[in-house]
């Protein structure tokens, strides 16, 4: 009996995810050690260069914005900014270069020897910490492209309190995303801080992307066989290739915005969550036998679930549980000591997008974090970032620069939001000498976003969205604090008190 086409969909996939795998492989054998004169830039960045989606889209340039505040009269000059933070970084070629997209590589700014005070700007207002957040958040898009002048890729944005403001001031390290991923630059700043009493701080190369932190188990992996482990890496490519053409997520009123047609609008606000205690989270992560991210990642989702309801979401009404609400997840590859050590080649991007549904339908916690525990020690399990990693960076070249930008935009549009979860330094650090109070990641992207960083014992976050899609969003800190709580009574874990205010005011 001849097969269905439904039933000949899954043979052509695997025949193509073998044909890639064949390609990638061949095309890394093939491929000859970089030397430093020969370095060049990976497609992942020249594509980030370029821009990730169609013009039409209008996303702007792929921008990381780190901040970390200080009570207003500590706040570094910005002297102490440029030499001590700014003309270390110099050192590293990528920071002191410009990229040449055409070439795929760096090349020196047409200045010559760029000075240190050309990578920093400074603003004043004069208010509390709220508006310092919507200024940050403004100035998230501003260019570091070209119209610059031709200086490198990146600057520090000090905002400064005026004088007599009791709010705090912030220097805002803005990285596009070409010059390297968030591992290789935790590593070179790692170099330039120190704790309070100038000890090197512990690395966060104890780093971990969020889908790649360790399970909370403790069991160690079974090996493969090699026909089990080829399987596996043609079901991850058959993954990969088809999930820019899988079902759109449903259209709640949190995911109403992602269609075919979706755009930047070019408005954008940030919704700061509670500062949780990181020993708290901890604490749940144990009690649940899960991970940090885990929980965080519940909490989130606990939140999306509670704001639909909030709004009468008539979709969440009628499917439940059978809700399909995922998050893109960056997953970021480790590389050798050696490496982040060397200035030439630290700064690199080795990281991919992975897709994750995160349970929004369930009505139960417990429910959801069994749910999301599953979905992420799924994607541990399964090579689906590796085999991701290696298409997007073997197979991309080959591709026109507006098919792998529709592609990528294809995948996106059909999720819900991007999730990140950053391991920051343990103790509380000095940048440019000044003691650092605390710290927020802003990016600001086609989808919501959700960035989440631990530093000196708590967790920081935030949601940034289109300011016209999410009516009454201010009520997601709330809900996100809620859901800890909630999660605390289950799990019998008492609460800190600061998070019980946060989740009833």
């Amino acid at each position: 009996m001849p097969l269905t086409e439904e039933q000949q969909l899954p043979i052509y996939v695997e025949a193509l995810a073998f044909f890639v795998i064949s390609t990638v492989f061949l095309s890394i054998a093939g491929r000859k050690k970089e030397t430093k004169k020969e370095r060049r830039l990976s497609f992942t960045s020249v594509g980030l260069g370029l821009g990730s989606f169609p013009p039409e889209s209008n996303v702007k340039e792929p921008i990381i914005n780190a901040s970390v505040y200080f009570d207003n009269n500590n706040c570094p000059s910005s002297q102490d900014v440029a030499e001590m933070i700014v003309r270390p970084l110099l050192d590293y070629e990528r920071m002191s270069h410009v990229p040449d997209l055409d070439n795929r590589k760096c090349r020196p700014s047409s200045h010559g020897d760029v000075q240190p005070m050309d990578l920093i700007r400074e603003l004043s207002i004069n208010g509390d910490e709220k508006l310092l957040n919507q200024t940050i958040v403004e100035h998230c898009q501003d260019t570091l492209g070209s119209g610059r002048g031709d200086l490198p890729w990146w600057e520090i944005l000090i905002i400064r309190n005026e004088d007599g403001s009791d709010g705090p001031s912030a220097c805002v390290i803005r990285v596009h995303h070409v010059i390297g991923d968030g591992l290789a630059l935790v590593a070179a700043f790692n170099k330039l801080l120190t704790t309070e009493d100038g000890k090197p701080i512990d690395s966060p190369l104890s780093f971990k992307s969020s889908a790649s932190s360790s399970s909370g188990g403790g069991k160690k992996k079974a090996k493969k066989g090699i026909l089990s482990t080829i399987w596996s890496l043609i079901q991850a490519t058959g993954h990969c290739l088809t999930l820019g053409a899988t079902k759109y997520d449903d259209d709640t009123v949190f995911s109403k915005m992602n269609h075919s047609k979706m755009k930047h609008s070019g408005k954008r606000e940030a919704v700061m969550f509670p500062t949780v205690p990181l020993d708290f989270v901890k604490k749940l992560k144990s009690a649940a036998g899960v991970t940090v991210n885990d929980i965080l990642m519940t909490a989130v989702s606990q939140a999306i679930h509670d704001y639909c309801k909030s709004q009468n979401d008539e979709v969440l009404a009628e499917k439940g549980s059978d809700i399909q609400c995922r998050g893109l997840l960056p997953v970021g590859f480790p590389r050798s000591q050696d490496e982040l050590n060397d200035k030439y080649t630290a700064m690199r991007n080795m990281w991919c997008m992975v897709s994750c549904d995160i349970g929004v339908g369930h009505s139960d916690i417990e429910d959801r974090l069994r749910h999301i525990h599953s979905k992420t020690t799924e994607m541990k399990e399964r090579p689906r970032a590796y085999m991701q990693l290696q298409i997007q960076n073997n197979l991309g070249p080959c591709i026109p620069v507006s098919v792998g930008q529709q592609t990528v935009f294809d995948t996106f549009s059909r999720h819900s939001l991007v999730l990140t979860n950053v391991a920051g330094p343990a103790d509380k650090i000095l940048f440019a000498g000044k003691k650092v109070k605390s710290v927020q990641l802003f990016f600001d992207n086609l989808l919501t976003q959700v960035d989440l960083i631990s530093y000196a014992g708590q967790v920081y976050g935030n949601i940034i969205f289109d300011a016209d899609q999410l009516p009454n969003s201010e009520i997601f800190g709330q809900l996100y604090a809620k859901a800890l709580v909630e999660l605390a009574k289950r799990l019998k874990i008492d609460v800190p008190p600061e998070v019980v205010r946060k989740a009833v005011h």
